[in-house]
């Protein structure tokens, strides 16, 4: 077995186990909470801390969930999208935020998974990205392809943002397996950079903005190069048994997310003024990082199958799936 699918296999192994633990510790199950005494029903959201996730909390403010009925409970913000779908599976979360690719490696290692709403999409700018690669001036690299033989960090190993160097590698003319990919955690990476540990990250917002503040450089637009047309980056989901059980419950969900992207798209200062409580960050920050595409968070088989595509190429994820059985209609 190659280096790529002991990685993919370990992924699909750690999701599958997590969710395994989850399901004993909680003795969570997928009904439908019990509505509260204002007639609302609850509804449990599992999210990272991530501006994507966000634009639920501005929707919740501004009503759009209780228009639809519904007392929206956002749980403590996880680590990784992965953490978020072993909970969603065990019934911890009615609804989760994830990147795409943690939910497919999730439905390849056999749990049953379901696409509710789009949160957020790439943009058609090539120098707007939201998870460039980054490099040091001071080292000369021209492209991706100039990796080869150096050492860069991802936030997690086999994840969306080694997903996307590793292509990025792959479409300047490199091989991604003569790169050494190492895991370290977003804040821990610019230092890292800084001091000669590593000659570059795939960075995810805020920290690519501050990493070019502090003049860094970006050596690829990752994003960009998995598709120059907007795609689909990260979703909000559910367990198929749980989205059975309730259809008119997720109508409702899908209902209040669609509104708030809308608001969000209009309301983009609105938006940046949530940003710091929510992922943890200063105002001043939150003012000049780069957002992603809210205005294509339409899920549909062509808004996904970049992503899909960019991920069995580099060995992520084994086949493509059924993109437009994934997607749940009400």
């Amino acid at each position: 077995m190659n280096t790529a699918a002991i990685r993919r296999a370990a992924v699909v192994s750690a999701l599958v186990v997590s969710a395994i633990s989850l399901a004993a510790c909680s003795g969570a199950d997928a009904s439908t909470p019990a509505a509260g005494e204002d007639g609302l029903t609850p509804v449990k959201i599992g999210s990272i801390p991530v501006t994507d996730a966000a634009v639920l909390v501005l929707g919740d403010q501004q009503g759009f969930f209780e228009e639809e009925g519904l007392d929206a409970e956002f749980g403590n913000p996880a680590a990784g999208g992965s953490t978020v779908v072993a909970a969603v599976i065990a019934g911890e979360y009615q609804i989760g935020y994830s990147a795409t690719l943690s939910i497919f490696q999730a439905i390849e290692g056999g749990n049953d998974l379901t696409l509710i709403a789009g949160a957020s999409g790439s943009l058609s700018d090539p120098d707007l990205g939201s998870n460039d690669i980054i490099t040091d001036p001071a080292l000369g690299l021209k492209s991706a392809k100039d990796l080869e033989g150096k050492t860069v960090a991802v936030n997690a190993a086999g994840g969306f943002a080694e997903m996307l160097g590793k292509y990025s590698v792959l479409k300047a003319g490199g091989d991604p397996d003569e790169v050494q990919w190492v895991q370290l955690g977003f804040p821990d990476q610019l230092p890292a950079l800084q001091s000669g540990q590593i000659q570059a990250f795939v960075a995810g917002e805020p920290f690519g903005t501050l990493a070019r503040e502090a003049g860094e450089v970006t050596l690829a637009n990752t994003l960009y190069d998995v598709s120059p047309t907007p795609w689909m980056l990260g979703v909000w989901f559910a367990s198929s048994s749980a989205v059975d059980a309730d259809p008119d419950l997720y109508a409702r969900i899908q209902a209040a997310i669609d509104k708030s992207l809308t608001y969000s798209v209009e309301h983009e200062d609105e938006l940046r003024a949530i940003i710091p409580d929510f992922a943890g960050i200063d105002p001043a920050l939150a003012d000049v990082i780069r957002l992603n595409n809210y205005d294509v968070a339409t899920l549909t088989p062509g808004t996904l199958e970049p992503m899909v595509t960019a991920a069995t190429k580099v060995g992520l994820i084994t086949d493509e799936p059924d993109l437009d059985a994934l997607i749940w209609k009400p």
